[in-house]
């Protein structure tokens, strides 16, 4: 029916590492936490390697985002994927109403923003027509598909330089199309510069996608400095202009700051509506890094947690994995007053 409310006592908004992380902390503690995103893994899904996680000497970000969900349904989180929440409301018990694309609709006593930022759009003619049709937003994803194929990056920085030596093992043919001179990490231009089937179009933007009604055929592009315009004959556009937070849909329940990024208390993570928390790279936090997203979570998490016990009345927090009597105890469930499953 429609007008059923799935009610959960925390819902999670977005499954990238900081959403996943908050999963884990909160479902080890035995609250009912549901997740609820696009897709699993966000941006880790665009990281051929990482070698900086602690204790993790390299790992592909889809592998990472996996053995977090791993961890987090084993202490009983629950996941949904394909679906994205349009609409959120602070109800006047405190509670809050989330509706989603599918016109489904949630109820939650505390929620967690972890939605982190989508890839910018090149705004022109044709890109919504074949967006999945030949236009693709994620190179790694994508790019074994168009192995000997003709393809063009649009892109800035080390993200369009990444693309493009991904494609450059790949395809036939690579554009490199950007709209500023080339720029970036030095051996990541030198490898771009000495690919052979690369051709670097510096101080160039897109002007329009064509194709045949079914696929990609053309992207034409024109020359900042002249005005001329190119067409450029190819199977695939990647896209690789960076990131945007969308956080319209809660805009009047959180402060934002100019680039729309959410403000929270970088002890808490909480936001200025009590019970509404945030994390990773859709807040403030200027470093947009894995580790810093599962440390935000985590905070979250705990902060989130620590929310429910003082709504049920109760004076207890959560602040610490260890104790310092130097007696190790059995770790309770503070909700329920349940043994607490070992981790493993």
């Amino acid at each position: 029916m429609a007008d059923e409310v799935e009610k959960h006592e925390a819902i999670i908004i977005g499954a990238g590492m900081a959403g996943l992380t908050a999963a884990l902390y909160l479902a080890r503690q035995g609250v009912d936490v549901l997740v609820i995103s696009a897709d699993l893994g966000g941006q880790l899904m665009q990281a051929t390697v990482i070698e900086n996680y602690p204790g993790i000497e390299a790992v592909k970000g889809v592998d990472l985002a996996q053995r977090v969900e791993k961890q987090a349904r084993t202490f009983g989180a629950k996941f949904r994927y394909g679906e994205v929440i349009t609409k959120i409301d602070r109800l006047e018990d405190g509670t809050f109403l989330l509706e989603s694309n599918r016109g489904k609709r949630y109820q939650a006593e505390t929620v967690i923003l972890a939605i982190g930022k989508l890839p910018k759009r090149m705004g022109i003619p044709g890109e919504d027509e074949y967006d999945g049709r030949g236009i693709s937003y994620c190179t790694i994803c994508d790019g074994p598909l168009y192995a000997g194929k003709r393809t063009v990056v649009v892109g800035v920085g080390d993200q369009g330089l990444e693309a493009v030596a991904l494609l450059a093992g790949l395809a036939k043919k690579v554009y490199y199309v950007t709209p500023t001179r080339l720029f970036g990490d030095p051996d990541l231009v030198a490898r771009v510069k000495a690919a052979p089937v690369v051709e670097i179009l510096e101080n160039h933007e897109p002007v329009r996608v064509e194709g045949d009604g079914m696929r990609v055929t053309t992207l034409v592009v024109r020359d900042k400095k002249t005005g001329e315009e190119k067409r450029l004959e190819v199977d695939g556009v990647f896209v690789e202009l960076g990131y945007v937070a969308k956080t319209d849909f809660v805009k009047h329940l959180v402060d934002l700051n100019e680039n729309g990024e959410i403000m929270v208390d970088c002890t808490t993570q909480a936001t200025k509506t009590p019970g509404l928390f945030a994390a990773g790279d859709v807040t403030q936090i200027p470093f947009k890094q894995a580790v810093i997203s599962a440390g935000d979570g985590a905070k979250a998490a705990l902060s989130a947690f620590n929310y429910l016990q003082k709504r049920r009345g109760k004076n207890v927090e959560i602040r610490g994995d260890w104790r310092k009597t130097g007696k190790v105890k059995p770790k309770t469930s503070m909700r329920l007053g349940l043994p607490k499953r070992k981790s493993k």
